[in-house]
């Protein structure tokens, strides 16, 4: 199988590079093609059974066999926005989409209807997204107003933590996992593992669960959910997209592997001292450590 990924350029391309190198079946004849509109990601030297190629090189695989073509869910805007790539990731559960999966807006109202009870919670949704804003005191003429489009207005949640959580739903359980994070120019900067026990990891395994009874296709396959909660321990759901997060390489050390989940291989978790629950780390750490822990 030919696993294409797009707009590879970033943390996720790097990621589903990472997954594939240290995949089980490394002799299942697969490869995988990272697309990027950057000239100089296509010159960058490759490992075995990877090529980068241009955007336009990838749409033509797709049109010359797409039989032999899957999209790798490292990123979901330009399947939103290419019709050859979201008919092509159509074909396959594990990463197939709606296009109300891309609407914040939609996603909150239907979340909400479909979770309430769980401990997991949707901020209060405005249910317009072509609003016109004033102040609310009094202004004169056009004085501070103004009008927005295509927008997602939620109330306002205080931040007290952050949590990004990886979800395995590819078998007949899902298997979570659950770090918390400080991010830096939308990136996780720090991270700290959280076990299949912690009260994030059991409210997402809630929260799925219930998802799982109206919308089946949001939560199988491989995704993840960023979370937020306040400082009085309230949780709150921020965001929800079916693919790995940026940085979920990370998790390489705890037996996350969607390759693997993808041919229902178990992933072997690198041993060592290193990537220890409840202890914070960079992001870095994870990159220096990776080909000692993998041999």
């Amino acid at each position: 199988m030919k696993y294409l990924v797009f707009e590879a350029g970033g943390r996720a391309g790097l990621s589903a590079e990472l997954f594939f190198v240290n995949r089980v079946r490394k002799d299942s004849g697969d490869s995988l093609v990272l697309a990027d509109m950057d000239a100089t990601y296509i010159q960058c030297p490759c490992p075995v059974g990877v090529s980068r190629v241009t955007e336009a090189e990838a749409l033509a695989l797709i049109d010359g066999g797409a039989s032999s073509c899957t999209v790798f869910p490292a990123d979901e805007l330009a399947r939103q926005g290419k019709p050859a790539v979201f008919s092509l990731a159509e074909r396959n559960p594990l990463v197939a989409v709606e296009p109300w999966f891309f609407s914040k807006r939609l996603m909150n109202e239907k979340l909400a209807e479909v979770t309430g009870g769980c401990t997991i919670r949707i901020p209060e949704t405005f249910s317009l997204d072509d609003v016109f804003m004033r102040p609310n005191t009094m202004s004169a003429g056009s004085h501070g107003v103004g009008r927005l489009e295509n927008t997602c207005i939620t109330r306002r949640i205080e931040i007290a933590h952050e949590y990004v959580v990886d979800v395995n739903w590819v078998g007949e359980e899902p298997v979570i996992y659950a770090r918390e994070v400080r991010i830096k120019n939308g990136y996780d900067k720090y991270l700290k593992f959280l076990g299949v026990q912690s009260r994030v990891a059991k409210a997402v395994d809630e929260f799925i669960r219930a998802i799982r009874v109206s919308v089946p296709k949001m939560v199988t396959g491989i995704f993840h959910i960023q979370l937020i909660e306040n400082p009085a321990g309230e949780i709150y759901f921020v965001e929800y997209s079916k693919r790995i997060s940026g940085t979920s390489a990370v998790n390489l050390f705890r037996g996350y592997n969607p390759f693997d989940a993808f041919d229902g291989v178990a992933t072997p978790v690198f041993k060592g001292d290193f990537a220890r629950e409840d202890v914070w780390y960079r992001y870095e750490d994870f990159m220096l450590n990776l080909n000692r822990a993998g041999k």
